[in-house]
């Protein structure tokens, strides 16, 4: 806690230094200023182009397969003969008033006996029934 409170107010006294700074040049000498942001800003966007041309990671082969698997989906969601795309949200979503799940599920219609016994047909696998599970050991 207390060294939280050292960095926070290093870090302000930091700033208001700067911005005294800033403040002091801008008063005296405002064209040397406006030439060291100038080329504060040259230097950014030269480092930025490096590391976008040589430092940043290639992109991998599974994320080029997801790239066009993307792309060959949206293509599907299109209507054939439009170039309008359709969202598969909005067609299959309906207006639902509140409370009506609860009505449908009360209003289920109930099973007769001979459905019941159409059930699928199971089989046990006999196994090892006696013999414990190892647990972990912590």
């Amino acid at each position: 806690m207390i060294r939280q409170r050292i960095g926070s107010t290093a870090a302000t006294i930091v700033f208001i230094l700067g911005f005294i700074g800033v403040g002091h040049m801008l008063a005296t000498d405002p064209g040397r200023l406006f030439r060291q942001l100038l080329f504060i800003g040259i230097f950014g966007l030269i480092f930025y182009v490096i590391y976008r041309v040589f430092m940043a990671p290639k992109i991998s082969a599974e994320d080029m397969r997801y790239r066009k698997t993307a792309q060959a989906s949206k293509k599907r969601m299109q209507r054939p003969g439009t170039n309008v795309k359709v969202k598969p949200s909005t067609t299959s979503k309906k207006k639902v008033k509140p409370g009506s799940n609860v009505t449908k599920l009360s209003k289920r219609p109930t099973r007769s006996a001979h459905n019941r016994s159409d059930a699928p047909h199971l089989t046990v696998i006999e196994g090892k029934k006696g013999k414990k599970k190892k647990k972990a050991n912590m």
